[in-house]
């Protein structure tokens, strides 16, 4: 009887044992692989370093393999410059892609598939303009782009649906969106990658990795310089950046530090994440990564963004304004749902010993029972 007894307790001390040890294995997996503490004190001393007002900057990052986020000024808002084109376009390509237009359409006498070479590529502000107005008002597009993000309706001010200011929380969804949806949107994400070779996130990184960015710049009548730049950055696992910023001639090369400094930290998360789920080899890193970049104090190279200032005629009642059914769910990434996955073996194998351990002292009883009535 005793030694029954002994064994129910060590397999229940065993389940117990194991069933609080898988929490803390699962707080250790994918959702620990970025570091927020980490990114502040990188961040933190870039600022410092280069004698930096971090208020004139705002950065969204996000590393694709978990889908963990890391913010600065996040809820800022600036003006969009020409940012506003990614959405723009991105409405239109989901028409083609669910069968309403073709890359062969025609709109304002180019065809789409031009049309988008020369918003995306070539940043043409009249083509741009012309194409949003072909859509509906500027305000009812703004509109539609927020569908391509997941913030609440009450996030947006009339600077968003009236002056076109987007914040870096919501342009990091809008690029979360084209990346995990990339055949929803065709094509686009090949231009962006044809877009500004030399500068932007490629002035410093090169051809380190591949990149599909949108820049935007503009210089206000006040004399406030809005230099953004958002895109896909394509280490062994992609992660996604916004910075925008209130720099004036530095900020493209603030943008450019920033690019190296959070794919630097994209390749260490890749190795945290490959010793953690043990699937795939922790990627090397590129020769010439550089942590510590001083800033040249240089203008910025880039062509200043022309503001469409034109009065816009009333064309509610002749507009096009369409609905498009929302982007398909986000999935988890696959070591996420593999961890989770080995979660659940792990706890019913666990759940099958404690009931086992339980009959199995049952049975015992029941037989010592059966002896003693002999």
């Amino acid at each position: 009887m005793r030694r029954s007894v002994r064994l129910f307790f060590l397999f229940l001390l065993t389940a117990v044992f194991f069933l609080t040890c898988i929490p803390c294995i699962g707080a250790a997996e994918p959702s620990t692989v970025v570091h927020e503490d980490e990114i502040e004190t990188l961040f933190d001393a870039y600022v410092t370093e280069n004698d930096l007002n971090p208020d004139l900057i705002s950065v969204a990052y996000e590393y694709t393999a978990t889908g963990e986020r890391w913010y600065h000024l996040e809820d800022r808002w600036y003006y969009s410059a020409s940012l506003y084109k990614v959405p723009l376009m991105m409405l239109l390509m989901e028409r083609e892609y669910l069968g309403e237009l073709t890359k062969d359409t025609e709109i304002n006498g180019m065809t789409l598939e031009a049309i988008e070479e020369e918003v995306l590529v070539n940043s043409n502000n009249p083509v741009a303009y012309s194409t949003l107005l072909s859509i509906a008002q500027p305000d009812v597009c703004r509109r539609l782009f927020c569908k391509y993000s997941d913030l609440p309706e009450e996030y947006y001010t009339w600077d968003f649906y009236g002056g076109s200011y987007f914040t870096a929380r919501f342009m990091s969804d809008v690029m979360s969106t084209l990346y995990r949806n990339e055949a929803r949107f065709p094509r686009m994400t090949d231009c962006l990658k044809r877009a500004q070779p030399d500068h932007y996130f490629r002035l410093k990184l090169g051809d380190r990795w591949e990149v599909a960015q949108k820049y935007g710049t503009y210089q206000d009548e006040d004399g406030t310089d809005w230099n953004h730049a958002s895109g896909i950055v394509f280490t062994p696992h992609p992660f996604l950046l916004t910075v925008m910023t209130r720099y004036g001639g530095i900020s493209e090369t603030i943008i450019g530090d920033l690019a190296v400094l959070f794919c630097d930290y994209t390749i260490r998360a890749d190795g945290r994440l490959a010793s953690l789920s043990m699937d795939t080899p922790a990627p090397e890193t590129p020769q010439g990564s550089e942590n510590a970049i001083r800033i040249p104090l240089t203008p910025s190279t880039a062509e200043d963004e022309i503001r469409t200032t034109e009065p816009v005629q009333d064309r509610s009642e002749n507009s096009d304004v369409y609905e498009v059914s929302s982007p398909e769910m986000l999935t988890p990434s696959p070591e996420a749902e593999s961890f989770r996955g080995r979660q659940t073996l792990i706890a019913a194998a666990l759940g099958i010993e404690l009931v086992l351990a339980i009959l199995l002292v049952a049975l015992r009883r029941r037989r010592r029972r059966q002896r003693k009535r002999r």
